[in-house]
Formats: structure tokens, C-alpha cells, sequence
């Protein structure tokens, strides 16, 4: 089933991008995007801000795999925003903020996800959420990228 189709998936970027400017108060922001599909996120986040509003955004990927080492998040504001897809169990975004050996020197550190399944495992939450999705444990939510950009997303009994 989809749940979100180009149109409305890109609508509610563009809605999460006037949260993330609300939620850091105009001031500049670090964005950090998870993996590829979380930096696809916080790149059309991003896009929109600079199109859109005066604050500057710096942009950068974390990969949370292990595939970089603490510390290689560059830290250029005082507010920080660490983008995903989907926040499911937690535990995706709970070793990104203890990846970034900074995290206590931001003055405020907000998370984002475009879909929030519900089902925690860790107390994470999503402070910035695009669509609250309650999932039953045996459905996945498949976020589908086009060319590097988010594209659509189904919802997918298994």
C-alpha cells in the first residue's frame, strides 16, 4: 500500500523544513542526515531552507554503521538536527547521538524522522515527525529513493 506518494512525501519535507526553522528559532543549524536515506531527507530539508529563509545550514552524512569514526561531524552552530527516514525501535538514532562526542556542547539538539512507526525499544522520539504511522510489528515501511531523492513510501505486510 502506499502511504505516501512524490507529491505529498515532498509536501511534508517542505512542512518539516518550517519545523526545523520554527524548532531552532531562526538560529543557524547543523543538519545531520543518517545513512542515505536520512541525508536524502535532510538534503530536500535543507534545500528548502536556503531557498526559503535566512538561516544557514550546515549540511553533512553520518553513517551509523561504523563506517566513520567518532567525531567526524563538524561542529558549526549551536543548534543541531539529526534527520532519518523512519524512526522504528530507536536504536538508529540513539547511536547517532552517542556517535557525536559534541552532543553536549550544542545549546539544543532536536531529532527528525519523516515516518514515525511507534514500536520503541529505546526512549528516542522524534521531536520534528512528518506522519505518525502506527505499524503493526509484522509491516515494514519501505522509504524509496529516485535518483538519490526520497520518492515514495509503502507501507508492506510481511
Amino acid at each position: 500500500m502506499i502511504l505516501l506518494d512524490e507529491k505529498r512525501l515532498h509536501r511534508i519535507l517542505k512542512r518539516m523544513a518550517y519545523e526545523v526553522i520554527e524548532t531552532s528559532a531562526g538560529r543557524n543549524v547543523d543538519l545531520v542526515g543518517l545513512n542515505e536515506r536520512g541525508f536524502a531527507v535532510s538534503s530536500v530539508i535543507e534545500s528548502h531552507i536556503s531557498a526559503n529563509f535566512s538561516s544557514k545550514v550546515f549540511h553533512q552524512q553520518l553513517f551509523v554503521d561504523g563506517s566513520q569514526k567518532p567525531g567526524e561531524i563538524d561542529r558549526k552552530h549551536d543548534v543541531l538536527i539529526i534527520a532519518d527516514d523512519v524512526i522504528y525501535s530507536g536504536k538508529t538514532m540513539f547511536k547517532a547521538l552517542n556517535t557525536i562526542p559534541e552532543l553536549y556542547d550544542y545549546k539544543d539538539v532536536y531529532t527528525a524522522a519523516v515516518i514515525d512507526r511507534g514500536h520503541r525499544k529505546i526512549p528516542v522520539e522524534a521531536g520534528i515527525t512528518g506522519l505518525i504511522v502506527p505499524t503493526k510489528i509484522n509491516e515494514h515501511v519501505d522509504f524509496q529513493l529516485l535518483e538519490g531523492k526520497p520518492n515514495r513510501v509503502f507501507l508492506i505486510k510481511q
